[in-house]
């Protein structure tokens, strides 16, 4: 049976393929998000707008730290959003920030999700 961080590592390549008919492998079907619950459906819309937004997006853990049920990782991103992200002017500039995610797992599939980005370092860059 794989570990959490084993089935995170095969999540994370799953995002980075785009390979959007596999996430229902992954995320639960009543899965919520920073305590709102939007569906796989909602997550997924999420991750295909995250790519819209931002077309070379690639998902790299930096650190991952689990137990048997809840997984952290800090997740760094090197990317060129293509206009506005989180309220900032990024217009196609060259950005690296981070975010921190914790996930909660039910039966190897992630049932919650909460994320925090790292806002200010992107502020930075930008002025």
């Amino acid at each position: 049976m794989n570990t959490l961080p084993d089935i995170y590592r095969d999540y994370l390549e799953c995002l980075n393929r785009q390979a959007w008919n596999e996430l229902q492998f992954f995320v639960a079907e009543e899965v919520c998000y920073n305590d709102q619950e939007i569906g796989l459906t909602g997550y997924l819309s999420m991750l295909k707008q995250n790519y819209q937004d931002i077309p070379d997006l690639y998902f790299e853990a930096e650190l991952v730290v689990s137990d048997s049920s809840y997984l952290a990782c800090r997740l760094m991103f090197n990317c060129t959003p293509v206009g506005t992200f989180m309220g900032l002017p990024v217009n196609g500039r060259k950005i690296r920030f981070s975010e921190n995610v914790f996930y909660e797992f039910r039966n190897h599939k992630i049932s919650r999700v909460w994320s925090v980005i790292d806002k200010a370092t992107i502020e930075q860059q930008l002025y």
